[in-house]
């Protein structure tokens, strides 16, 4: 999909974060996948809780630095 979607994203400058993305997802796996994965090892939703605010907050930073 992304050799199909390549050409466009190029023409518009987003081939590099849109592979690393891609990538990236591929090997950590989607939010669902490492929710579960950090039920999984205590069965606390406690945990999930957790992983979803450090992702998050981990997210809005990356974000902030992008636009300075």
């Amino acid at each position: 999909m992304l050799s199909y979607l390549r050409p466009t994203l190029e023409e518009h400058d987003e081939w590099k974060e849109i592979s690393a993305l891609v990538h990236e997802t591929l090997a950590r796996g989607n939010g669902a996948k490492r929710q579960r994965e950090a039920y999984h090892q205590n069965q606390r939703y406690e945990d999930v809780v957790d992983l979803i605010v450090a992702e998050t907050a981990q997210g809005l930073g990356a974000s902030n630095k992008a636009k300075n």
